[in-house]
């Protein structure tokens, strides 16, 4: 299936295209029809990677700004935004709870250049602290209603600096009134409806996969031989250029070889894309899948201490979780993959720092509490970790499952 976003116009007062929103747009359908937090945030993360990593900001935008909805996770941190700030203006949304902790998310991403905007603002008191730091306030016309003169003083009384932008402009006599109350800009039907975008993505071969996972798990595998690996095969070598270019690596240093990607990618963040487009078959069906095994994985690193087996940790519980959503034996999987010793034993036989972290998050997963205190490790210690690591396992599965579709 081809990579799919909306985008839909942001006009100034003289009907001037001035910026481009980009929407989610599913497969078999027009509108995304999101109904969790997390459907949300796995929207985002498809939107961001196939504006920088499929389609290019170029071909999308030009130089126009791109707003861009994020949920609460990307504002407090526990979800990165890959993409630089330059072009990006970042949408808090409308059921975002404005607390201590999201104004500290927004003042910190505005520290780093990022540009805000309060979505669907109605008059809010909550939202006000959010306002009043915004470089953006957008007001839904329809949303508002009679209110709308309202909460457009209120919008300029908390920021005079933020220029309004009101969405749902559906026909003339809207159009007039805004621009008659000095509106600065203006989205909807009446200037242009969403157009959906496509483009069209390779998916790497499963036999180049297998050899990577090898050469990046096993001993320490040259750079030759994973350049060579990636060369080999145009799915993987365009995924991996694109990956590094635009949001996962939030480099703006131009990549001149293959090689120079993959040491900016780093052979850990590497290693995770191979396998989960290893997986790509079992993507389309179950990403939740997905999701556990990238958790596993990062909770097993975050329960062994910094300087120790973190990477070791990190493979055994990647391996692990490949394992089960494959349904074959860990046996199996590594004999298909010939990692290291360590790591066979971290895996088989629960040995080492990385074997007993797989040990305790194992008997977390399956609610075994007697398991998680044999393996040496609290299970507020492991719960936390585990909860943590869900967060960027929801963002890595949505990109990848989004590559494995097309």
């Amino acid at each position: 299936m081809p990579v799919r976003i909306g985008r839909q116009g942001i006009y100034d007062a003289e009907r001037e295209l001035a910026a481009y929103e980009l929407l989610f747009r599913a497969h078999g359908g027009l509108h995304a029809g999101l109904t969790s937090e997390r459907e949300q945030e796995k929207a985002t993360s498809q939107v961001i990677s196939a504006t920088f990593g499929d389609f290019g900001v170029e071909q999308i935008a030009g130089d126009l700004p791109l707003f861009i909805n994020l949920t609460r996770s990307f504002f407090t941190g526990d979800l990165p935004i890959p993409c630089e700030p330059g072009q990006v203006v970042l949408e808090l949304l409308e059921d975002i709870l404005v607390d201590d902790e999201v104004i500290a998310g927004v003042r910190a991403l505005a520290g780093r250049g990022y540009r805000i905007a309060v979505d669907d603002f109605a008059g809010e008191e909550h939202r006000w602290p959010a306002v009043r730091l915004a470089d953006y306030v957008k007001i839904d016309i329809s949303q508002t209603g009679d209110r709308f003169p309202d909460v457009l003083r209120l919008a300029r009384g908390l920021n005079p600096d933020a220029p309004i932008v009101v969405e749902r402009v559906e026909d003339e006599e809207t159009f007039d009134a805004c621009r008659d109350q000095g509106v600065d800009l203006y989205q909807g039907y009446l200037l242009q409806r969403p157009v959906v975008l496509e483009s069209v993505s390779l998916s790497p071969s499963q036999v180049i996969c297998l050899k990577l996972v090898r050469a990046l798990t096993g001993d320490e595998a040259p750079i030759e031989e994973i350049e060579r690996l990636v060369a080999s095969d145009p799915g993987m070598s365009v995924r991996v250029l694109r990956t590094v270019r635009s949001a996962a690596v939030g480099t703006s240093r131009q990549i001149t070889s293959l090689r120079q990607a993959i040491a900016l990618l780093g052979r850990r963040q590497l290693c995770s894309w191979v396998v989960l487009m290893l997986l790509g078959g079992v993507t389309r069906s179950d990403p939740e899948a997905l999701t556990l095994v990238l958790a596993r994985a990062t909770a097993c690193a975050r329960l062994v201490e910094p300087g120790g087996q973190v990477d070791v940790a990190y493979t055994v519980g990647l391996l692990s979780g490949v394992a089960r959503v494959l349904r074959i034996s860990d046996e199996e999987l590594i004999e298909t993959t010939g990692v290291a010793p360590v790591v066979r034993a971290a895996l088989l036989n629960h040995e080492g720092p990385a074997g007993r972290a797989l040990a305790a998050v194992l008997g977390y997963e399956d609610e075994d509490l007697p398991r998680v205190s044999g393996a040496g490790h609290e299970l507020y210690e492991v719960s936390r970790a585990y909860l943590a690591a869900l967060s960027g396992a929801m963002a890595t599965v949505s990109l990848v499952t989004r590559g494995s579709a097309a």
